[in-house]
């Protein structure tokens, strides 16, 4: 199997899981776009979007609630999770 297929479902499985247990809990989930305005080319068609526009989607479409912020709050007393982004880095 191609490393970037297994690290891609390896990615998929953790973030379902997490958001199960998020679902179930009703957390508040914290993504904090922290990547200078980064962007890459989405191979679905959507042009050129934000490192973060993946993790809205996916949590979106498991409607899930959650808030970006280009900032990291000084209390982060009000959420139960925390993604960041950081950019990305191309293998190739």
């Amino acid at each position: 199997m191609n490393s970037k297929k297994y690290i891609t479902r390896i990615v998929a499985l953790a973030l379902m899981l997490i958001a199960l247990s998020t679902m179930s809990l009703s957390a508040e989930i914290l993504l904090w776009d922290n990547d200078n305005y980064s962007t890459i080319n989405d191979p679905e068609g959507a042009g050129y979007v934000g490192c973060e526009y993946s993790l809205e989607k996916a949590f979106n479409n498991m409607s899930l609630s959650y808030t970006t912020l280009s900032y990291l709050p000084t209390n982060l007393d009000d959420y139960d999770m925390l993604f960041i982004t950081l950019g990305h880095w191309c293998f190739d």
